[in-house]
């Protein structure tokens, strides 16, 4: 069984880390086609034997990738293909146009929570989404909120699935000596609680609404400093940057660019903190600190207070004094108190979201399908 997984780029985001976590778990049963470049992430997927194709696309309304994906049809032969977010659903939908005649799968990776926050574009490919999606074997979302959200907007319901997100639990896991490193990185002291949030800049991330509720709190006397880790956060004339001059909070928020290695942060943190407004499925950096036996504190965006359940802790929306407020609550319980909700976090990642069972289940999906195709076949 050979899929070929089609997915606009290579690079850190979340969807992109899963996808490499399932074809490293699964390595003999997979390929990558990259429409633009590959990304950062193309070398270590290749470093498992796993072939990574590219289309070069390097402007939306370059067709070139077209003939690329044809030539990798060819060379890989795949039996089933499987898209990765919009604009690699419509891809691999038309690998049928191709010569490829096995099933084609999507992955949806994204919540809608109102149509107008989305740009122009994707709007538009969320429509033509709608009308393709009657003919994709299975639509396989990795949320219940995303999933009900896109029928809603006329995505068939006939094929749903929703698969998890799986995780590494031998990558990413606790590391009792982590916080003294990572503090004296950052030069802060052991009573100062040290908040994490991972994410590019985007505002549907809410970065500038997270600082707005960490500068509430230092005015009220929590001693906290928060890390934020991603693409594009310490660019100077983005949102964030605002916030952090508005509200002079440089010495309680340390910038950093994204990292290939972040289960090196997280078991250094007391906390993550996800405070996005919109757009988020299964965040992957929920489960990965969770993972590090860190607890949680979400806002109730696509799957996330499933996620964390009663491990962690849900702000009652994404406005920097709600996110304040949870956060607040959160270090009032000690650390203790969310040392052993850690535990518990590390755990529920054990039981529900290991990465082996959830590959299997995507197996489970292939199989299922192409045993169906043949049925059909004359």
């Amino acid at each position: 069984m050979k899929i070929l997984h089609v997915i606009n780029g290579l690079g850190q985001g979340g969807a992109e880390r899963q996808l490499g976590n399932l074809l490293r778990a699964a390595p003999d049963t997979g390929a990558v086609f990259a429409l633009k470049e590959p990304g950062v992430m193309a070398g270590t997927i290749r470093a498992h034997g796993i072939p990574v194709y590219s289309g070069g696309l390097r402007s939306p309304l370059s067709v070139g990738w077209i003939a690329a994906l044809r030539r990798t049809l060819d060379a890989y032969q795949p039996d089933g293909v499987m898209g990765w977010m919009y604009h690699g659903n419509l891809a691999a939908s038309l690998t049928r146009r191709l010569g490829h005649r096995g099933p084609v799968f999507w992955n949806v990776r994204h919540s809608v929570h109102d149509l107008a926050h989305e740009k122009r574009g994707t709007r538009w490919v969320i429509r033509t989404g709608a009308w393709l999606s009657r003919h994709p074997a299975r639509i396989v979302y990795n949320s219940a909120a995303a999933a009900a959200q896109h029928e809603a907007l006329g995505f068939a319901s006939s094929g749903r699935v929703v698969l998890p997100n799986g995780f590494d639990l031998g990558r990413f896991c606790p590391e009792p000596e982590a916080p003294r490193g990572l503090r004296a990185q950052l030069g802060i002291g052991a009573e100062t609680w040290l908040l994490g949030m991972v994410g590019r800049a985007h505002p549907m991330k809410n970065h500038a609404g997270l600082v707005a509720a960490l500068a509430q709190l230092v005015q009220s006397g929590v001693d906290v400093h928060c890390v934020m880790v991603g693409t594009g956060v310490s660019a100077d004339d983005n949102p964030l940057a605002l916030a952090m001059r508005e509200h002079g909070m440089a010495r309680h928020v340390t910038l950093l660019p994204p990292t290939p290695e972040p289960e090196a942060l997280y078991p250094g943190l007391d906390l993550l903190v996800l405070p996005s407004r919109w757009g988020e499925g299964f965040p992957n950096v929920v489960g990965e600190a969770m993972a590090c036996g860190v607890p949680a504190v979400v806002t109730d965006i696509g799957d996330a207070a499933i996620v964390v359940g009663e491990t962690g802790f849900v702000s009652a929306s994404p406005k920097p004094p709600d996110l304040a407020d949870a956060i607040r609550y959160a270090v009032g319980q000690g650390r203790e108190r969310l040392r052993g909700l850690g535990g518990k976090a590390r755990a529920r990642m054990q039981s529900h979201y290991a990465l082996d069972a959830v590959s299997a289940r995507y197996q489970a999906l292939f199989q299922d399908a192409l045993a169906g195709t043949a049925s059909v076949s004359p």
